[in-house]
């Protein structure tokens, strides 16, 4: 009896067995995710974007591109521009570091723990007595961000602390990283980047022509830097570096609660930029003399010092035109619509689902080999489209599971005729 038991169990445990280790250990994997992907495709028109792990804790979340771009005027920064000083306000056009100091400075009296640079600071031959009088006021700062351009060299430079500070390892980074721009080395000699609490993020890419895709990542070596503007919103809403998830192609997620970002394969803002006018925008001379509320109480932070410079290179310009539009897309997480959730079933459901799978399985592993193939492809075809039907109904099965459970058993059954067979008693 123990012969003719064990043939008739093996179907349903071995089901029973794959559909388990595939419940448990499938949720939230690369194939999990490509599956979801996919099926997400007969529900929402691409490009999209994903997040979430697919669990019952932290289920899978669809997001497209907005129809109308609703980016927050409140994320838009407070600018501080710097321009050609016609009046002669400052020791010299463009500014020398002394000037620098200055400007800087009325930042810290006016209240701006938090600055930001978008200008490059960089003097061939700079006077030593202004330059340690920038340093010191650089210093002062609760945090702040600069910016300088990076390309890539003949020879390679080591990154600069500022950078580093900044850079996440690129075993973080999910995607090709094959696709990003490579860069090595800071083009301008004796740039700034300020001290201990500096991060540095690139104003330019040479690498990288003139588009309405603005560039965020960039690879240096084993690390990936990042674009002054991401590093501003982030400085903006205090986000760590170390809650950034990135996925090429898909998003970059600034802290595990947002915002979310869109992201092409090669390291750009998937959106176009919209019409955003700064918070406010206040001349650097204006400072010299300002009263205390020169600076809107209800201004984000930080406080952005940008070249505006008519003399300064096209692609500055083009940098300090987009600034305070790129800040603000990032910032203000509505490039994307709402997150549609794609929820799961609670565990005792999928476990009823699960079973009644198995037991369609042991009923059709007693049909002969041709019926029984064909049942399986159907069942198979069955699961993908219950699938389909569910994700627009926002509810994710666990079919990869129950593909697991039928695959197995169709193995079982080419391998185990016996299975599939009911015994024949011996004529009497």
């Amino acid at each position: 009896m123990n012969g003719l038991l064990q043939p008739c169990l093996r179907v349903p445990l071995t089901a029973a067995l794959a559909a388990f280790i595939g419940w448990i250990l499938l949720p939230g994997t690369a194939l999990d995710r490509a599956a979801f992907k996919t099926v997400a495709r007969s529900t929402a028109n691409p490009p999209f974007f994903i997040t979430g792990e697919g669990s019952h804790a932290n289920p899978w979340k669809l997001r497209t591109f907005a129809s109308k771009q609703r980016l927050d005027p409140k994320r838009a920064p407070l600018i501080v521009s710097l321009g050609d000083d016609p009046e002669g306000f400052f020791q010299s056009s463009p500014p020398s570091p002394i000037d620098f100091a200055v400007i800087l400075s009325n930042f810290q009296r006016l209240g701006a723990g938090k600055a930001a640079t978008a200008a490059v600071l960089a003097w061939d031959k700079p006077d030593p007595i202004g330059l340690a009088a920038l340093d010191k006021t650089l210093g002062r700062f609760d945090s702040l961000v600069m910016a300088a351009p990076l390309t890539r060299g003949a020879v390679a430079e080591p990154m600069p602390a500022a950078f580093r500070n900044a850079s996440v390892s690129v075993s973080r980074i999910h995607g090709d990283i094959t696709s990003l721009p490579v860069v090595n080395r800071v083009p301008l000699p004796g740039v700034i980047l300020g001290k201990e609490n500096t991060r540095a993020g690139f104003q330019t890419l040479d690498s990288e022509p003139a588009s309405r895709f603005a560039p965020l990542l960039a690879r240096w070596d084993d690390r990936v830097v990042f674009a002054f503007p991401l590093l501003a919103a982030m400085q903006g809403l205090d986000l760590p570096l170390d809650g950034i998830e990135i996925r090429l192609g898909e998003y970059l997620k600034l802290s595990p609660q947002g915002p979310v970002v869109p992201l092409d394969r090669f390291g750009r803002l998937a959106l176009p930029l919209g019409q955003v006018t700064p918070f406010a925008e206040i001349a650097a001379d204006a400072l010299i003399d300002g009263g205390d509320d020169l600076f809107p109480k209800q201004a984000p932070e930080p406080v952005i010092l940008r070249d505006d410079h008519s003399a300064a290179e096209p692609a500055t310009r083009a940098f300090s035109g987009n600034l305070a539009p790129v800040i603000a897309a990032i910032a203000s997480d509505t490039g994307l619509a709402p997150a549609r959730v794609i929820a799961r079933f609670t565990c005792c459901q999928e476990i009823v689902l699960l079973s009644l799978l198995i037991a369609a399985l042991k009923l059709i592993s007693l049909l002969p080999s041709y019926p029984r193939n064909i049942a399986f492809v159907l069942l198979a075809g069955f699961c993908l489209t219950a699938q389909i039907l569910a994700t627009a109904s926002a509810v994710w099965l666990p079919w990869l599971a129950a593909f697991a459970a039928i695959a197995t058993t169709f193995v079982v059954c080419k391998l185990s005729p016996s299975v599939t067979t009911s015994p024949v008693n011996p004529p009497s």
